[in-house]
């Protein structure tokens, strides 16, 4: 016997039969209403929630179901999807019940329009505890580092080595910070690489940027690799200043990197500035990113003293420069 064959009472049965078990399979709050804003479905898990039975609201005016909705910001977003017909998707504080947030999707359903919604109350408030020790770890390392610099200061007084370490000292400490604050902006997860190569070059682009051109497709830098990468950057702008691109008034810097076949590659190129020649000796700077840089990356880091302006080419496993830190760095365990 074929669906034709069955009388139309029963396949509507059956139907309605089959929409209840879904909408109660789906494990979220749902509702509907009609285009005159009668609720006409109603599940277990909005019951529950809103601490009313299918049997009070369904066939009742929304707006009466929760008397002052309408005029919120979300009852206008009811209203004006309503009218739209274009689905929404977003999260905001329940205006129904006090202290608990919806994540909700509205969208069309025949000539009205249809509700899901799940609590995530326990999410946000996790959310605003890690802010919370996000923001209180910030302020304490930063105070670290402002203790770590009067140290410094004294200890560099007391040993008669001059202005001109402490300077440097100063400024590698300055941008440990800066990478410190763009990473506490994402939980110390990742940050965004052109963020950090602007953090890492601050002392050098005020009061304008004009000797750096900047491009690169859109990639997240892991915690570990954040930090070897800004140091590098700081002291390829510091070389940049004394000797190289940065010390003449037309020098440029050109940053860019790309991503191919898995592998990060990232250049800079230092072009109108003084001529260039290879150093008489290795200094920390080259140490730094020569060494340290490719360890943490675990990759290949090439300089180059092009006479037409230093060249670095860095490249690594895309996976490596996004590898989340799980043991204490090089760079961050005193290695020197």
């Amino acid at each position: 016997m074929s669906d034709q064959d069955w009388p139309a009472g029963k396949r509507h049965a059956d139907v309605e039969a089959e929409l209840a078990t879904i909408l109660e399979g789906i494990g979220e709050g749902f509702y509907s209403v009609d285009q005159q804003w009668i609720v006409r479905r109603f599940n277990s898990e909005a019951a529950r929630h809103f601490g009313r039975t299918p049997q009070d609201v369904v066939g009742r005016m929304l707006w009466d179901v929760f008397p002052g909705a309408r005029d919120t910001p979300l009852g206008q977003l009811f209203l004006t999807t309503m009218a739209g017909r274009q689905a929404v998707k977003s999260e905001t504080p329940s205006v129904v019940i006090k202290e608990r947030w919806l994540a909700y999707r509205l969208f069309p359903l025949g000539n009205g329009m249809g509700v899901v919604f799940r609590d995530i109350t326990d999410r946000k408030r996790a959310e605003e505890q890690r802010d919370l020790l996000v923001r209180e770890l910030h302020h304490r390392v930063n105070n670290l580092l402002a203790t770590v610099r009067s140290i410094a200061i004294q200890t560099f007084a007391a040993s008669g080595d001059g202005t001109q370490a402490l300077k440097a000292f100063e400024a590698r400490l300055l941008n440990l910070s800066h990478v410190h604050s763009a990473l506490t902006q994402d939980s110390f997860t990742s940050v965004d690489l052109r963020d950090l190569i602007l953090a890492s070059l601050q002392p050098y682009l005020e009061p304008s940027a004009e000797h750096f051109a900047i491009a690169g497709p859109a990639i997240r830098v892991g915690a570990k690799s954040a930090v070897a990468l800004s140091m590098a950057f700081h002291e390829l702008s510091t070389n940049a200043a004394k000797y190289g691109a940065l010390s003449v008034p037309g020098g440029k810097v050109d940053i860019s990197w790309n991503v191919e076949n898995d592998r990060f590659t990232c250049w800079w190129q230092e072009r109108d500035g003084p001529p260039v020649s290879p150093p008489t000796r290795t200094g920390f700077g080259s140490v730094l990113i020569r060494r340290v840089l490719a360890l943490q990356l675990n990759g290949d880091v090439v300089i180059d003293y092009c006479p037409e302006g230093l060249r670095c080419v860095i490249s690594a496993s895309l996976e490596d420069v996004q590898e989340q830190e799980t043991t204490p760095s090089v760079m961050s365990s005193g290695a020197d």
